[in-house]
């Protein structure tokens, strides 16, 4: 083969290649793990400056504002363990709310800005915006944690082969 030609052995390829692929999931999660810190603060922040922008108009933003029968905008989908392993992120256009019988409200506002008003800061919608866009790093890092693991077992499969192999 080109590599036996080139003097390097082909197991030993394997085991670089294998390596570099793990280390660029590491590179790949704390990119992501840096931006979800950096989202969280940023939405944190702009929350804050929502609320004492609001705090005038006796309209205040907090958990007590949400419908109780809200159910999540956002679901992350994951596939079994394995070579094929992933992660995904399914995103609805609207929030879903449910009625007394679970089914599907229609007559409440489906954009939670507006439960806060027509005129909202435009801080509050700085933060909508930050927190899904943490949302989507979150699952790019738990998809690079994913792949992480798929990496190093082959790593140390390969290792464990050429440790065998040379005994």
């Amino acid at each position: 083969s080109a590599a036996k030609m080139a003097g390097r052995d082909p197991k030993k390829e394997a085991i670089d290649e294998a390596l570099q692929s793990f280390l660029k999931c590491v590179d790949e999660y704390q990119a992501a793990s840096t931006e979800v810190a950096a989202s969280c603060k940023s939405g944190v922040f702009d929350i804050a400056q929502a609320r004492k922008a609001m705090a005038g108009k006796g309209i205040g933003v907090s958990q007590i504002h949400y419908p109780a029968r809200m159910r999540a905008r956002a679901t992350v989908d994951v596939a079994p363990p394995g070579e094929g392993a992933s992660l995904s992120l399914k995103m609805r256009d609207k929030p879903l709310l449910l009625d007394e019988d679970g089914e599907e409200d229609p007559g409440m506002d489906r954009d939670p800005i507006k439960w806060f008003g027509l005129l909202v800061p435009s801080h509050l919608r700085t933060s909508q915006k930050t927190f899904q866009r943490g949302l989507e790093s979150c699952v790019g890092a738990a998809r690079a944690v994913v792949e992480m693991e798929v990496h190093y077992a082959r790593y140390q499969k390969l290792l464990k082969e050429a440790a065998a192999a040379e005994a």
